[in-house]
């Protein structure tokens, strides 16, 4: 089985913009699925490496488990100028930037449960599927409110589909760093301060679609279309999934007792999953 490098981003600043307290914390149902994603990722595919900042690598040498993450721990930092409120995944870009390619850049609560190498075999990127242009996700040139001297690259078109990046694999290098710094580019040169969904899957989703474009790369799918996720058992996204777990008490309980029991089944020898408290 070829060896298949992951990767996480555990970027903390959009939650201390939210919450006063001083250390950072995460729900019980979104640590299981972090440690759950990383070590099916391990089983499956390849080593997976946690790139997060200062306060995560912190938060997860607490929890006592960084050992985890068996390609390792490394930090990222991202500059104030990023708005952790409008650009609230712009960790992952910044990840993305410092990972060294071929690699496959995966969401904490997105959890791989068989080997991929037939989906990315002979492509350049594979993501999970396209998107469709909704003008109310993703608006024209004249929604965005940009500093003096930026400037949209003439050479992308408005009209390239955008791509899902729940699962992005990426195996040119030279691609990659164009495209991020385009997304990074465009982050550090935005004046909004409020609206935040529009702008951020512009920057991480619709500008990797016109970089390839612009470039003449094929994204590739593992699914083509939405639709055929429905039934499909090679992952499982939470999604918008989560605000069901967060605000109903007995859901939250039958969930995690089904990662706790499928960590514990495939994984005993991680033992630190019991002294987290998360598992009854």
């Amino acid at each position: 089985m070829r060896k298949i490098e992951g990767f996480h981003t555990l970027w903390t600043a959009p939650y201390f913009k939210q919450n006063t307290e001083d250390t950072y914390s995460m729900q019980d149902y979104e640590l299981l699925t972090m440690l759950l994603s990383a070590l099916m990722w391990r089983k499956m595919n390849g080593p997976i490496t946690l790139y997060g900042d200062e306060r995560a690598i912190d938060y997860v040498e607490r929890q006592g488990i960084a050992h985890i993450w068996n390609g390792g721990i490394k930090e990222i930092d991202v500059p104030d100028r990023v708005s952790p409120r409008v650009f609230w995944a712009a960790g992952k870009l910044y990840a993305l930037k410092k990972a060294k390619m071929p690699a496959v850049m995966v969401d904490l609560d997105l959890i791989v449960w068989k080997n991929i190498e037939k989906y990315i075999e002979g492509t350049n990127i594979c993501a999970i599927h396209r998107e469709g242009i909704y003008p109310d996700v993703y608006p024209g040139r004249e929604f965005f409110n940009m500093k003096d001297g930026y400037a949209f690259d003439p050479g992308w078109s408005w009209d390239e589909p955008p791509v899902n990046t729940c699962m992005l694999y990426m195996a040119d290098e030279q691609f990659k760093n164009y495209y991020v710094d385009s997304s990074i580019n465009f982050m550090e040169n935005c004046r909004e301060t409020e609206e935040n969904l529009c702008h951020m899957v512009f920057a991480e989703q619709r500008l990797l679609a016109m970089c390839a474009g612009r470039e003449g790369k094929i994204i590739s799918s593992f699914f083509p279309e939405a639709a055929d996720i429905e039934g499909q058992d090679v992952f499982t996204h939470l999604w918008g999934y989560k605000n069901i777990l967060k605000f109903n008490f007995q859901k939250r309980v039958e969930f995690n007792d089904r990662l706790c029991e499928r960590i514990e089944r495939e994984f005993p020898e991680e033992t630190v999953i019991r002294e987290l408290n998360v598992c009854r």
